[in-house]
């Protein structure tokens, strides 16, 4: 079951994924049925060790997912997991994904105790026994098993699709959820008088995200629902000190003590609000004009919705959340304990240059452009201001270290993009990763 972690040239990958979208949905069909199957459970440990315990499996719903790229040939992500048929030993199903409890692991708490997190996994419901096999990246980067569980779906076929009652909005609505990729958009901190509030602030989510590219291009491959999850208190905890409401989704400033960075620790409330619909991608919007959110790849986005930066962060969270990407800035605190990289690490958009010949954007830079690429990086330390002006390589694809957290060491593809600064444009090599991302959903 090892899998290597290191990204393929982007080449291969796109060869790949021609491949797998062109072929029919025959295993969808065969092993599948059109509902989703949400596997929730107890993840807990700390720095040194984890483990997991089932609590629950629920109908989540008409699926809305991948029906033709069933196997997520990327290998994005902390963690994997498969579903593989009992019988035959066929691996159906794969999805990278990050989570809560993989980055409080980093966090110099998990040090000193030990700590249980909501978790969840969705996929089309299987119409046989199948095992469910969770994978994690070792210290070498690769994927080792770490858990396992046998699964008969007979034992829940009468489970009916419950979720909390709630007002459903589409305001992209441009097919089928199996050929589409859904968003749902839900709320926390808002009353039932926020309603209108809530509109027009996914309207302004809309409006970002379908702003930039690729999305901007692909408007039409897109369905964005929002569910009016309503709070008893308008606002997000410490959005101002010793504010403490009861949010419905459990949102919270200040996150791994960090204050800017707002999650919440109820995956399973914030999955129960989101069945209302077939969903791919999970946005939760912060009724609070304080300046904050964050996104986990393959789990959910927050972002306040009233900041004046707020648009920046949304499109900026996605990017994370769709595609894996990391963070190219390394000025700014955050609540990880990084440190340089012995492996090749497997976003799609930063490298640790171990070997610059086989960069993995290798294909999108020049013959003149080399790598590493110099930038004007000891002013922009000074000053903490990027002057497009003065960089000879700005707009080219090369490799410009600092990145990922990490001054030295690590490098990104481009000298500016949203994942580094407050720009509004995903660098060429963070565009190819999300299109890449995307094909898998989009049926044609």
């Amino acid at each position: 079951m090892k899998r290597l972690t290191q990204l393929l040239l982007f080449s291969v990958i796109s060869t790949l994924t021609t491949a797998q979208s062109t072929k029919s949905n025959s295993v969808f069909d065969k092993y599948f049925e059109n509902k989703t199957m949400r596997v929730d459970y107890i993840h807990g440990g700390n720095s040194f060790s984890e483990d997991f315990k089932i609590f629950g499996i629920k109908n989540d719903g008409e699926w809305g997912g991948r029906v033709r790229v069933m196997d997520d040939p990327y290998n994005l992500g902390l963690y994997a997991f498969d579903i593989i048929d009992a019988a035959s030993g066929k691996v159906l199903y794969t999805q990278g994904f990050c989570s809560v409890f993989g980055e409080w692991q980093t966090t110099a708490e998990a040090g000193k105790l030990n700590k249980n997190f909501e978790e969840s996994v969705r996929f089309p419901w299987p119409k046989d026994i199948f095992k469910l096999v969770m994978r994690k990246r070792d210290s070498t980067n690769t994927f080792q098993v770490i858990w396992s569980e046998t699964i008969n779906p007979s034992m829940y076929a009468d489970a009916n699709h419950a979720y909390p009652a709630a007002k459903v909005q589409y305001f992209v609505k441009s097919g089928n959820p199996k050929e589409k990729v859904d968003i749902v958009v839900l709320a926390d901190g808002y009353t039932v008088a926020d309603s209108a509030e809530f509109r027009k602030d996914v309207e302004h989510f809309t409006e970002a995200f379908f702003s930039v590219e690729p999305f901007k291009s692909r408007k039409t491959d897109f369905n964005v629902a929002a569910v009016y999850s309503t709070s008893p208190t308008s606002g997000i905890r410490l959005q101002k000190h010793n504010y403490y409401p009861a949010n419905v989704l459990g949102c919270t400033y200040y996150t791994f003590g960090t204050e800017r960075y707002v999650l919440t620790e109820r995956e399973w409330t914030v999955r129960d609000y989101a069945s209302a619909v077939p969903y791919d991608f999970l946005v939760i919007l912060l009724n609070s004009n304080k300046y904050g959110g964050g996104g986990i790849y393959n789990l959910y986005i927050t972002a306040s919705a009233k900041s004046s930066s707020s648009g920046y962060v949304m499109v900026h969270e996605m990017g994370h959340h769709i595609a894996g990407l990391a963070d190219e800035y390394y000025t700014s605190d955050v609540a990880y304990q990084v440190s340089a990289p012995k492996y090749e690490p497997w976003e799609f958009n930063i490298t640790a240059l171990l070997n610059p010949a086989s960069l993995k954007w290798k294909n999108m830079v020049e013959q003149t452009t080399p790598i590493p690429t110099p930038w004007q990086k000891e002013n922009y330390e000074r000053t903490g201001k990027l002057r497009i002006a003065d960089e000879v390589y700005s707009g080219k694809v090369g490799a410009f270290e600092g990145a990922g957290y990490l001054s030295k060491g690590m490098y990104r593809p481009e000298v500016d993009c949203i994942m580094f600064s407050h720009s509004l444009t995903f660098c060429r090599v963070c565009q190819e990763g999300l299109n890449r991302v995307l094909d898998m959903y989009v049926v044609r």
